[in-house]
């Protein structure tokens, strides 16, 4: 069943996005003994998703090939969790030429419009105002020992106040 979910790519990414990505995070077969064929399995996934889809038409992806896959041999049945993650783009325009504005007039640097981050946060707030997700990227991030020289902290300071004083102008 795993393969046959995560085998078949679930698209070939867009103008914006990479290619969505099925991934197992967990799978478990409840066994305390090793010697002992398993009556049932679980396993957990999350799918980061671009622009080609909804969650409805991966959530009728998915189901399609589970059942494709168990064929008549298996019960399988997938519970999904709630998920707020809503693909969302800012369109190139007035509020990111501001940003990139006061990125590249503090950096010396013009950045690249990107979606390549991952899931961001902004997904809670893009459907009440335009969001850009902007800010430190170094080696130890989402690490217990995450850290970053001041200096870059004295930077970005500097660009989220161009980036305010350019949107209140």
């Amino acid at each position: 069943m795993i393969v046959a979910l995560g085998d078949e790519p679930l698209d070939h990414g867009s103008a914006q996005f990479q290619p969505s990505n099925l991934e197992f995070t967990s799978v478990d077969v409840g066994n305390t003994a090793g010697n002992v064929i398993p009556g049932q399995a679980r396993a957990k996934f999350n799918i980061r998703f671009n622009d080609h889809h909804t969650q409805d038409s991966l959530r009728t992806l998915i189901e399609q090939r589970l059942t494709q896959a168990a064929g008549n041999r298996v019960r399988a049945r997938i519970v999904w969790e709630p998920s707020n993650s809503n693909v969302f783009v800012t369109k190139p325009g007035a509020f990111t030429d501001l940003a990139v504005a006061a990125i590249e007039e503090i950096t010396g640097r013009r950045p690249e419009l990107s979606t390549s981050g991952g899931t961001s946060d902004a997904r809670f707030i893009a459907g009440y105002c335009p969001v850009i997700e902007f800010g430190l990227v170094g080696q130890t991030m989402h690490q217990v020992d995450e850290r970053t020289p001041i200096s870059d902290l004295e930077k970005l300071t500097r660009i989220y106040r161009g980036v305010l004083d350019r949107y209140f102008a």
